[in-house]
C-alpha cells in the first residue's frame, strides 16, 4: 500500500520576491549514500534522520503492505510494524533513536505509536480521553497521528475532534493534553527540544485560509502571519504554514497569498523577524493524510532548511538553504525526482529518489555535507 506523501504545489512562481539568494543546479561539496530496505519491492521512503545519521521511514514490500524501518549509521536495517496493522508509517526520530509515527488498522482508523530505541513499542492512544483546559475531557475512541518527537520523548500530533483536526501533546510520562484550537481545522507539524509546537489552522477567514501558530510549554501561544511583499498586498490575505522549529526557536515554513497563490518559504527568528525566499521552481508541498496533515520542510539547529521543488520540465529536485541565505539544489548521482524530507542537526539530509536510467522503485539516500 504505497502512501503518496508529497505533491507539487500547483502554483506558478511568477518572479523573485526573495530576500535571499539561491544558486540553482549546484550539487555542492556533498557525498551521497543510497540504500534500499531488503525486500522493498515497491520503494524505500526515509522520513526522518537524527544527528547520528540513523534514518527511519517506511517501505513497501508489496502493493498492499507498508512497514517501518530503521537504518543504523553502519547500514544495518531493522524493520518493524504494529501487530494487526495494515500499514505502519514512522514520521520522526530523536537523538536517542526513539521513533514516533502512526499505523492504520483494517477498519481504517489511524493510531499513533512510540517505538523506543530498544525496540519496545507503545501505542499513542487517545481512547481514554484527552485533557482540555477549555472543556471537559473527551472520552470516546480517537484516531491519532503523531508527527514529531523531541529528545525528551515529548510528542506532538493531530487527532480528529468532532471530525476536524486538532492538536495534541503527549509528555514523556504519557499524559495527553489538547494544545490548541486556533480555527476550524488545526494541524501540528513539529515540536522542538523545549516543547514548543508549531503548525497551522484554517477557519477564521474561511476554510481554505491558513494561519500559522506556535505554542510554548508555558502555555503562551500566538499566530504567525508572514508579511506580504508590497506587490502582493492589495487586499490579499497572507497564509502561513509553519513546517519546522529548531531548538533555538527559529521557525521555518511556507506561505502564499489568497489572491494569486504565489508560494514562498519563510523563516521567523525567536524575536519575530521574518526572512522570505523562493525555490527555483514549484515548491513541493505536502498534502494531508486522512485530513490530519504532514510536513514537507525541515530545519536543523544551525538554521539550514531542506525540501523539494519541481522544475519547468516536471523533474523534482532537492534543495538546502543555509542560514546565510545561499540556496543549493541537488540530486543524488544518476538520480532524478528527488524528495528531501529531513535534515539532521549535523546537516545530513535524508529522502528518496529514482534512478535516471533503468526504472525501478524509489530508493533512499543520505546527503552528507
Amino acid at each position: 500500500m504505497t502512501i503518496v506523501r508529497f505533491l507539487a504545489a500547483a502554483w506558478c512562481v511568477l518572479g523573485p520576491f526573495s530576500l535571499s539568494s539561491y544558486a540553482a543546479n549546484i550539487n555542492g561539496e556533498a557525498t551521497y549514500v543510497s540504500f534500499s530496505v531488503p525486500g522493498a519491492i515497491q520503494g524505500t521512503f526515509p522520513m526522518s534522520i537524527n544527528a547520528s545519521m540513523t534514518v527511519t521511514g517506511y517501505y513497501n514490500p508489496s502493493s498492499t503492505e507498508t512497514r517501518g524501518f530503521l537504518r543504523d549509521p553502519d547500514g544495518t536495517f531493522t524493520t518493524f510494524d504494529i501487530p494487526g496493522a495494515v500499514l505502519t508509517v514512522p514520521e520522526s526520530i530523536n537523538t536517542a533513536g526513539d521513533v514516533t509515527g502512526f499505523y492504520q488498522l483494517p477498519a481504517g482508523l489511524s493510531q499513533g505509536f512510540l517505538r523506543y530505541a530498544g525496540g519496545r513499542i507503545v501505542t499513542v492512544d487517545l481512547s481514554g480521553g484527552i485533557q482540555d483546559p477549555f472543556s471537559p475531557p473527551e472520552v470516546f475512541p480517537m484516531s491519532a497521528q503523531p508527527i514529531s518527537i523531541n529528545d525528551f520523548e515529548d510528542i506532538a500530533g493531530t487527532y480528529p475532534l468532532y471530525g476536524r483536526p486538532n492538536v495534541f501533546f503527549r509528555s514523556a510520562a504519557g499524559v495527553y493534553t489538547a494544545q490548541i484550537s486556533f480555527g476550524r481545522e488545526t494541524v501540528a507539524t513539529a515540536i522542538n527540544a523545549s516543547g514548543s509546537v508549531v503548525g497551522y489552522a484554517s477557519g477564521y477567514s474561511g476554510p481554505s485560509i491558513y494561519t500559522g501558530f506556535v505554542v510554548h510549554p508555558d502555555g503562551y501561544r500566538s499566530t504567525i502571519t508572514v508579511p506580504l511583499p508590497p506587490a502582493q498586498e492589495n487586499g490579499c490575505i497572507s497564509q502561513a504554514l509553519p513546517d519546522g522549529i529548531n531548538a533555538a526557536g527559529t521557525i521555518a515554513g511556507w506561505y502564499l497569498n489568497s489572491c494569486g497563490n504565489i508560494p514562498g518559504l519563510f523563516t521567523m527568528s525567536p524575536d519575530g523577524a521574518f526572512t522570505t525566499f523562493q525555490t527555483p521552481g514549484l515548491l513541493v508541498a505536502s498534502p494531508v493524510f486522512n485530513g490530519m496533515g504532514s510536513h514537507s520542510i525541515s530545519i536543523d539547529q544551525a538554521g539550514d532548511i531542506t525540501g523539494s521543488y519541481t522544475d519547468t520540465t516536471g523533474v523534482q529536485h532537492g534543495f538546502v538553504r543555509n542560514a546565510y541565505g545561499t540556496l543549493t539544489t541537488f540530486d543524488p548521482p544518476e538520480g532524478k525526482q528527488t524528495t528531501a524530507t529531513s535534515i539532521s542537526d549535523g546537516g545530513a539530509i535524508a529522502g528518496w529518489y529514482q534512478y535516471n536510467a533503468g526504472g525501478g522503485p524509489p530508493v533512499g539516500f543520505i546527503r552528507v555535507p
